[in-house]
């Protein structure tokens, strides 16, 4: 058996930990390091690790709840103290491991908390409709007004144009994100570029254009939005349709433990 570990919190915070960690025969339990909780619970290292634990991790019957369970137990704990996530699947082998690793980081560990206190992660994704953004640009070009009457010139200089438009909405989206950041200028403290959302299963003709997770202060919520709205109006105009959601665990600002070159520790097995 190995300790799964969640997320590290305050150490006030360790009688928040009940409740069931993965399974029925496995409960939530804190361990305590001076002043801060480690929100654990006993796993099976066989399911997590070697060729079992890749089956796994593959087999989303088997990772889709297991996912979601980390999330929920993470949200539990946000409710009794700020906390510093962890990525889905932290293991350590032993509870030796566990607290050489919260000797060893308690400084950064204790600081972030105490920053999260103030500070919470929202998402910003923007979704383009490529085709509808490429015909404003299109109908935009005054060239456009003056294409020739000859059906053969007409279409050859036609098919110019849609390129020109398709290299220009590429452009145009750039733009669209620095006026974004612009108008959030002075509300974010952070901001990380993450890989922009796929196509969307209910609207499929949207593209991802960006997606940034922003570390704002707590409560900003309204604020965010009241910058946003204008925009939103504006840039649909184009195709682009922004979509802020949050708060969420710190995860993309929260400090990668024990890193060492080649790897991240906290995503495999402490051992």
């Amino acid at each position: 058996m190995g300790l799964y570990v969640f997320c590290f919190a305050r150490a006030d915070a360790a009688g928040s930990a009940s409740g069931l960690g993965f399974a029925e025969d496995s409960s939530l339990f804190a361990r305590v390091h001076e002043d801060l909780a480690a929100i654990c619970c006993e796993v099976p290292l066989h399911d997590w690790t070697g060729e079992a634990g890749e089956a796994h991790l593959k087999d989303l019957a088997w990772l889709g709840p297991r996912a979601m369970r980390h999330e929920e137990v993470i949200e539990q704990t946000m409710r009794a103290s700020p906390v510093l996530p962890l990525r889905f699947g932290c293991l350590f082998s032993s509870a030796e491991r566990l607290e050489e690793l919260l000797r060893r980081e308690r400084s950064r560990i204790k600081t972030f908390i105490e920053k999260a206190e103030h500070e919470e992660e929202w998402s910003l994704q923007g979704s383009v409709h490529l085709q509808a953004c490429e015909a404003v640009l299109f109908n935009a070009d005054p060239r456009t007004a003056k294409l020739p009457a000859s059906p053969g010139a007409r279409y050859l200089l036609e098919q110019k144009l849609r390129k020109d438009a398709a290299r220009a909405a590429q452009v145009w989206i750039q733009e669209a994100q620095t006026t974004i950041a612009q108008a959030l200028a002075g509300l974010v403290l952070e901001r990380r570029v993450l890989r922009p959302p796929s196509h969307g299963p209910e609207e499929p003709a949207l593209e991802g254009a960006f997606h940034w997770a922003l570390l704002l202060p707590r409560g900003a919520e309204e604020e965010l939005i009241r910058r946003l709205a204008p925009l939103a109006e504006q840039l649909s105009g184009h195709g682009l349709h922004l979509s802020a959601r949050g708060p969420w665990p710190a995860y993309n600002f929260a400090p990668r433990l024990g890193e060492e070159p080649g790897g991240t520790p906290e995503e495999r097995t402490h051992g």
